[in-house]
């Protein structure tokens, strides 16, 4: 099963890798979003299936803002990325049910597992 995508990541060169990762394991990129505002028009006009969510986007826009909205307006989850993942932000993030939450940097191994279980599928080990 093939998973559409939206990419939610105000750092150029990591929407542009997560981007290249997500399409190499066989996966549509809907969009790449770079604010809340963008991430919604994107989300209405591709009605992704999943999004990977940094938690701070640009001017000063927040990821959980947008995962928020993303779930309670079309029920799309999101794998949340960052470099602060502590336990305060995940019991906030736990409202909007996330499906997985990845440190950066992103290592492709630990995408591809998390994508295979947003399909439903199920397997210990990656390919990379």
């Amino acid at each position: 099963m093939s998973l559409r995508v939206l990419i939610c990541e105000d750092e150029f060169f990591i929407a542009l890798d997560l981007q290249d990762q997500v399409e190499s394991l066989g996966h549509r990129v809907t969009g790449v979003a770079r604010d809340v505002e963008t991430c919604k028009a994107e989300a209405r006009r591709e009605r992704p299936d999943l999004a990977l969510m940094d938690l701070r986007l640009a001017g000063g826009t927040s990821g959980i803002d947008a995962s928020r909205w993303l779930y309670e307006t079309l029920d799309v989850r999101c794998i949340f990325i960052s470099g602060n993942l502590d336990a305060a932000t995940r019991e906030i993030l736990a409202a909007v049910k996330p499906h997985a939450f990845l440190g950066k940097p992103i290592l492709k191994h630990q995408l591809a597992r998390e994508l295979r279980v947003c399909c439903g599928e199920t397997g210990a080990a990656a390919d990379e």
